[in-house]
């Protein structure tokens, strides 16, 4: 069975400098410098690096690896082919394990039998695992700093109204939750409590009833207790 070089391209958000056209056309590039035929292109549109998991087109690119089926894949930088250490090192392992190349642009790695090269992609694999947690740490610090201050961050919650960037409660809709809250506690059920609030004439955020989801993500949400009822 004659093994296959293939492309893997990957973007969680499409700007310039890594979108999908820029990726292929360097990829491409060098493709045609080294004369190798490009026989499969794998491509992860709004995928983040952070996990394989959901990446639909890497795992079917892993999966053929594990079959014996590819020789090469080129990407144009480690950062394409995961952000994550384990999962970075993991996939790895399973190229060597299938006699599969692993090409990187930006990196310069072209062979991972080298000690020097694995050690080059274990301390990047460490950097970009590094770089996801701060970034995350971040964002929690100003999710925090919102709350602390009552400043809105993304849509309103219901039982709030917005003023500016400032929450306010909205009576009528706390009412409502503490309805929520008794209903839930003597065991109502989901359904039982969204056909309560639409046969009074409550509504949710964007004027319409509420149905059983809806009203388990409020319970959910605000950690109400339930009773003797199931959801």
């Amino acid at each position: 069975m004659n093994k296959i070089t293939c492309l893997y391209v990957r973007v969680s958000k499409d700007t310039q400098e890594n979108s999908i056209d820029t990726q292929l056309e360097l990829l491409q590039n060098y493709c045609k410098y080294k004369n190798l035929e490009i026989d499969k292109t794998f491509i992860d549109f709004g995928k983040s690096g952070g996990s394989i998991k959901g990446r639909d087109e890497f795992n079917k690119m892993m999966s053929m690896v594990s079959q014996g089926k590819i020789d090469k894949i080129l990407t144009t930088s480690l950062s394409r082919f995961s952000r994550n250490t384990m999962d970075l090192l993991n996939s790895v392992d399973t190229l060597k394990e299938n006699n599969t190349d692993l090409i990187v642009l930006k990196e310069n790695i072209s062979s991972l039998y080298d000690p020097i090269g694995m050690f080059f992609i274990t301390i990047l694999g460490s950097i970009y695992t590094l770089e996801r947690g701060l970034i995350s740490e971040r964002t929690k610090d100003v999710l925090r700093h919102k709350k602390l201050n009552n400043e809105v961050s993304g849509t309103t919650p219901i039982g709030f109204d917005r003023i500016g960037d400032t929450l306010i409660e909205n009576e009528k809709e706390q009412f409502m939750l503490r309805k929520i809250k008794r209903l839930r506690f003597q065991g109502r059920s989901y359904q039982d409590i969204s056909k309560f609030l639409n046969r009074n004439g409550y509504t949710n955020k964007s004027g319409g009833n509420f149905t059983k989801h809806s009203v388990g993500s409020i319970v959910k949400n605000r950690g109400f207790v339930v009773g003797r009822g199931g959801n």
